[in-house]
């Protein structure tokens, strides 16, 4: 599912390899320097207004506070917003649509059926780039988190930033929890067997399949 260039359709196989369902791959850097970019202005705004404290003169440090943050959001207001739609053979299957409006400091994504019904909400917050990622995952109306997606370990997350583009060796494997109870796996880590790129679920989970299929595809397939 990943690695796939924007535009072109990548294909979501089953257990014997067999593709049952696809979309059109939207990967993009764009929303990575964005957070990136915008993380280092609210660093920079941060230890202005701290130096200007220091100094004893609050209201710079205040315009300083509010210019940075002011920066920071429009950089985050110029990335695309996503949408996708995974289908099955010809027909749409899930919608993934990024939810309009800033909202500071995540994003939320709506999943739902073909006829535009919700069935669950994921957040992420701009700034998990900068630690482990981390994905909220919300109930259909979008209010309360009953389960999130997140690395396996901040050590494995920094590998991962790190070398993870150069072998799928160093990339983190992200633990998918649900009302409290693991409700499985999206594997980036090459197992025993080779495989990579792989979402696993355990067959008790409440989790909504559709939202796992959806969590899956923005974590593997928004990626260059």
């Amino acid at each position: 599912m990943s690695g796939i260039p924007a535009g072109e359709t990548a294909y979501i196989r089953g257990e014997d390899g067999t593709a049952i369902l696809s979309y059109r791959s939207f990967a993009t850097v764009i929303g990575l320097v964005a957070g990136l970019m915008s993380a280092i202005v609210i660093f920079a705004g941060v230890a202005g207004a701290a130096f200007l404290l220091l100094e004893r003169r609050p209201l710079p440090a205040l315009a300083a506070l509010m210019l940075s943050a002011a920066f920071a959001a429009v950089i985050i207001m110029l990335i695309p917003a996503t949408q996708a739609t995974i289908f099955e053979g010809a027909s749409p299957a899930i919608l993934i649509t990024q939810q309009p409006g800033l909202h500071l400091p995540s994003v939320t994504y709506v999943v739902a059926t073909p006829d535009g019904k919700p069935v669950g909400r994921i957040a992420r917050s701009y700034f998990s780039r900068l630690g482990r990622n981390r994905w909220r995952l919300l109930e259909e109306n979008g209010k309360i988190a009953q389960g999130e997606a997140v690395e396996e370990s901040l050590p494995k997350a920094w590998l991962a930033k790190t070398l993870g583009n150069v072998s799928p060796a160093y990339q983190s494997n992200i633990r998918i929890v649900w009302k409290g109870e693991e409700a499985g796996w999206i594997i980036r880590r090459p197992g025993t067997d080779g495989h990579a790129d792989l979402l696993t679920l355990n067959p008790a989970t409440k989790l909504d399949r559709r939202v796992a299929v959806a969590l899956a595809t923005l974590v593997l397939g928004s990626e260059p």
